[in-house]
């Protein structure tokens, strides 16, 4: 049985990050599956969220991602045997497992092993590190149990790369097999093969070839006897296939060395996938082009004090709403043909949740 693909599991991640998986491990070390797990749930989060994504709390990560609440709200153990002192902004110290998660992504970027380029339109450019979170601020009331809301600014590379760099991925069987003991391996390996999914099928295939070697570094599987390797990827793959739900048929050959036939069960049409990219790159576009004719007219919105005056006129709907509410509306049309009235538009836009028709 495969999941359902749909608006609300099927989303995208940064090719910059699922062809560099294994520098978060080097960047991050304990953290790289959290740091992992950030940015499949942000990047998520983008799709519906676009006007209000900057906010969530604990319960909507551990919701999204599998992971236990109580494990995320322990102190680090550094932090609670004294031997170092949690890091302190405007009086709150990040000293919690999650909470020291979220500050290393602002104070550290994903550090790349080797060249990595990036090809957009007729250019081409070198990162050498990728950043993912330029602003961190926590609300809650300090004195009663209000649950706290985390509210963060994302880099530039990582909203770049939703519109322009990715790969798809079944953020529902990214949780489920992330579920128990090993989970951060199999995560791993379940990017690495959506990758390969998203490959194949967008070049019109179903099909692909890979080595063992290379299944199993991505799964940490360090067996010295193949057959031990192969019995290890066996009980991974059934594992993704019946407890994640995620499509795929494999076969062993010995065909050029150890390798594994992979073959993918397809996700959503080509015409869909190129309708939601249309919809997206359309709408952020539009609304960048805004923002910038304002900013020039207007000066800073009275946010000069923001670090990112952008994300923070877009998560806010009392700027400029008619005319964020024109471009949703055009990016529809333009994208799918889809005609809604401003007013609608408005409405969603003061929801917070974005919809997406056009999946086929």
């Amino acid at each position: 049985m495969v999941l359902h693909m749909d608006i609300h599991s099927l989303s995208r991640i940064d090719r910059a990050v699922a062809d560099n998986i294994k520098d978060i491990q080097r960047s991050f070390g304990s953290q790289a599956g959290l740091v992992q797990d950030f940015i499949v749930f942000i990047s998520h989060r983008l799709k519906t969220d676009l006007f209000g994504y900057t906010r969530f709390t604990l319960q909507d990560f551990c919701k999204q991602t599998g992971r236990n609440r109580q494990d995320l709200a322990l102190l680090c153990g550094d932090f609670a045997s004294g031997k170092f002192a949690a890091p302190v902004i405007e009086g709150f110290a990040f000293q919690t497992v999650f909470d020291y998660a979220l500050y290393s992504m602002m104070e550290r970027n994903i550090i790349f092993s080797s060249r990595y380029e990036v090809r957009e339109k007729d250019s081409v450019f070198v990162m050498h590190s990728f950043s993912i979170l330029k602003d961190l601020r926590l609300n809650f009331m300090r004195t009663s149990k209000e649950q706290k809301v985390y509210e963060v600014r994302l880099s530039d590379e990582l909203l770049q790369g939703f519109l322009s760099r990715y790969y798809t991925v079944n953020t529902e069987s990214y949780r489920l097999v992330g579920k128990g003991r090993g989970g951060d391996s199999r995560k791993k390996l379940l990017l690495y093969l959506s990758k390969l999914s998203h490959v194949v099928q967008t070049s019109g295939h179903l099909e692909t070839i890979v080595p063992v070697d290379r299944l199993c570094d991505f799964a940490d599987i360090n067996d010295a006897r193949p057959s031990h390797k192969k019995q290890n990827l066996i009980r991974i793959f059934r594992h993704l296939k019946e407890m994640g739900k995620f499509g795929f048929r494999y076969e062993f050959t010995s065909r050029n060395g150890y390798m594994v036939t992979l073959v993918f069960e397809p996700t959503l049409s080509r015409r869909s996938l190129q309708n939601e990219h249309n919809f997206y790159f359309r709408l952020f576009s539009g609304l960048r082009s805004v923002f910038d004719t304002r900013k020039l007219s207007t000066g800073s919105f009275g946010v000069g004090f923001e670090k990112d005056p952008f994300q923070y006129w877009l998560t806010d709907a009392a700027f400029d709403l008619e005319m964020k509410a024109q471009v949703l509306a055009h990016a529809y049309y333009g994208a799918m043909g889809i005609q809604i009235s401003i007013g609608s538009a408005i409405t969603i836009i003061r929801s917070g949740i974005l919809t997406f028709p056009g999946y086929i």
